[in-house]
């Protein structure tokens, strides 16, 4: 009978967590120093990059300017760098488990 922690890890889930919170899918996985550094890298550049909030852009309250895109690629770029990097996370933990 195999514990909870002996069990593979789903890549599917890890994605997901990682794509709504960079670092979650780190965390899922056990990797804490990873999570930690993606969750808090995550949280600095959306105060840095996008102070007036999510929201605002939604609203229409910040005028669509090119150096916006910029600002949102960049984050956009960063959250698929925490998937991709989760995603192998998952695998290389899954493969030294068999």
């Amino acid at each position: 009978m195999s514990s909870k922690s002996d069990r593979e890890k789903s890549t599917q889930i890890a994605i997901i967590l990682s794509g709504v919170f960079p670092g979650m899918g780190q965390f899922y996985v056990g990797d804490m120093a990873k999570g930690a550094i993606f969750f808090i890298a995550s949280v600095v550049l959306d105060i840095y990059l996008l102070p007036e909030g999510y929201f605002a852009i939604i609203q229409g309250k910040i005028p669509l300017t090119l150096e916006l895109y910029l600002r949102i690629l960049v984050l956009v770029l960063f959250r698929v760098a925490a998937v991709l990097d989760a995603e192998r996370s998952v695998r290389r933990l899954n493969k030294a488990m068999r």
